[in-house]
Formats: structure tokens, C-alpha cells, sequence
């Protein structure tokens, strides 16, 4: 493929990790600055956070903070993908095929 359709495909992939994962790192985030109560279990915070936001925010709160994400992480994963694709075609092209066997030191 040309580089820009790797770098495009690296472009859809970088974004498509962050919007996969944002409900659970939103929990997260919000895990990590809430103190927890004594006797708490770990998935009762977890539970009530998120039962918290979808209450008080709606659907909307868990994707908060998409956006700055996104374009972040999606630029660096075409650069990476295009990086990668266009490397390895370097390194195959230079490698010199050696026949099974005929080893020298």
C-alpha cells in the first residue's frame, strides 16, 4: 500500500482505541480521585461511580474528553503505522538472501 493509505489506516485504528475504551478510563480517572469510604469493595465504587454519572451526566459523561484523546493518539499511530510499513520494506529490499547452508565465518 502507499504510505498515506497505511498512515490513513493507522489514523482509524489510533482513533478507534480511544473510543473503545473511553467508559473505562473515565471510571478510572474518577476512581483514582475519589477517596474510598471504609468497607468499600473496589467494584461497589466502581458500580456507584458509574451509576453516578449516567444519573447526574447521562450517556455523554463517559466519553468526556474524547476529543483531546483522539487527537492525540491517532496522529502517532499513522506516523507509526506509515513508520513501520515503509522500514520494513527498506529492510526487506536490502536483505541479501543467503541459500540454506552455506554459512562462512
Amino acid at each position: 500500500l502507499p504510505s498515506w493509505q497505511t498512515a490513513c489506516i493507522g489514523l482509524v485504528s489510533g482513533a478507534m482505541g480511544p473510543l473503545s475504551n473511553a467508559p473505562i478510563d473515565t471510571i478510572k480517572t474518577r476512581l483514582q480521585k475519589t477517596p474510598s469510604e471504609p468497607g468499600e469493595t473496589a467494584l461497589g465504587r466502581i458500580v456507584g461511580i458509574s451509576k453516578n454519572m449516567w444519573k447526574q451526566e447521562g450517556i455523554r459523561a463517559f466519553w468526556m474528553g474524547i476529543t483531546p484523546r483522539v487527537m492525540r493518539v491517532a496522529p502517532g499511530q499513522a506516523v507509526t503505522f506509515a513508520v513501520y510499513e515503509y522500514l520494513k520494506g527498506v529492510l526487506e529490499k536490502g536483505r541479501e538472501m543467503v541459500e540454506g547452508g552455506a554459512y562462512e565465518e
